[in-house]
C-alpha cells in the first residue's frame, strides 16, 4: 500500500474513533498534516524537542529538509505497512504511527540519515541522540536501512554505524548490530532481507546474514549465517532450516 493509501486509512480509522485521549491526539497529529510525513514529522517535533532545539524550531527544520528529498516519505509508509501487516499487536495503522516507539525512532533515524548523507552530521548525530534519550533505541545515522524494517517493543536496539539492513527485516527488543571491538572501518553486520532477529540476540562483526534467515532469541551470532536457515545458542549455530515467523 502507498502512501497516500495508508492516509485515506489512517482518516478512516480516525472516523471510527470515540475516545477523549485519541480525540487530542488527532487533533494534534492528523487533522492538521494533510499528509503522512507530515504527520510523521509533526510527530517528531513534538517528541524529541529539548531546550536546544523547541518543537517549531524542530518541526520547521524537519520539514525543510523533507522538502529536500520526499523519498523519505515512502520510507515511513514502507515501514508502517510492515508493522500493521507483521505485528500482531498493531490493529490499525493509527496506533502505529501515535503510539508505536520503534516506528517513531526508525523514522527519525531515516532524517538523521539524510542530515549525515548530506555532510550535516552534527545535526544527524544531535537527532541519534535524543532518539536514544527518548526511545531508548540507538541506531547510528550512517547505517544504511533499506524499506520495511520493523523495531517491535523497541526497547535497548542498537544498530552501529557501517551496519546495513535489507528490505522487511523483522527486529525484536533488545537486539545489538554491533563490532567486536577489535576492528575499524567496516566492522557492523549486514543483514539481509526478510530476516527475522529474535529478543536480545546479539550479532557481532562484519558479518552476512543471508536473507530469509532466523535468528533465536538470546543467540550470539560471530560468524555467517547462510540463507533460510535458522541459529541458536552461544555462539550460534545452524539448527535447520528456517520457518515462516512474524
Amino acid at each position: 500500500m502507498n502512501k497516500e493509501r495508508i492516509w485515506e486509512q489512517i482518516k478512516q480509522e480516525v472516523t471510527q474513533i470515540d475516545e477523549p485521549v485519541m480525540h487530542r491526539l488527532i487533533q494534534r497529529y492528523i487533522h492538521p498534516a494533510g499528509s503522512l510525513g507530515r504527520s510523521v514529522i509533526l510527530i517528531l517535533a513534538h517528541k524529541l524537542a529539548d531546550d536546544i532545539m523547541d518543537e517549531r524550531a524542530l518541526e520547521q527544520l524537519l520539514t525543510q529538509q523533507m522538502g529536500q528529498n520526499n523519498e523519505v516519505t515512502n520510507y515511513f509508509a514502507a515501514d508502517l505497512e510492515q508493522y500493521y501487516t507483521r505485528d500482531f499487536a498493531c490493529h490499525t495503522y493509527l496506533e502505529a504511527l501515535c503510539f508505536f516507539r520503534g516506528f517513531q525512532a526508525l523514522a527519525a533515524y531515516r532524517m538523521a540519515h539524510q542530515f549525515y548523507q548530506q555532510g550535516k552530521t552534527l545535526t544527524a548525530k544531535w537527532l541519534q541522540n535524543r532518539i536514544f534519550e527518548k526511545f531508548a533505541i540507538d541506531i547510528h545515522p550512517a547505517a544504511v536501512i533499506a524499506k520495511g524494517l520493523v523495531i517491535d517493543h523497541g526497547i535497548g536496539v542498537v544498530i552501529g554505524e557501517t551496519c546495513e539492513v535489507g528490505e522487511n527485516v523483522f527486529i525484536f527488543h533488545n537486539v545489538t548490530l554491533g563490532g567486536t571491538g577489535k576492528t575499524q572501518g567496516d566492522r557492523h553486520p549486514k543483514i539481509g532481507a526478510n530476516v527475522v532477529i529474535g529478543a536480545g540476540a546479539t550479532l557481532l562483526g562484519n558479518i552476512k546474514i543471508g536473507q530469509g534467515a532466523n535468528i533465536a532469541a538470546g543467540a550470539v551470532v560471530l560468524r555467517e549465517v547462510p540463507a533460510y536457515t535458522t541459529v541458536a545458542g552461544i555462539p550460534a549455530k545452524v539448527k535447520g532450516k528456517a520457518n515462516s515467523v512474524q
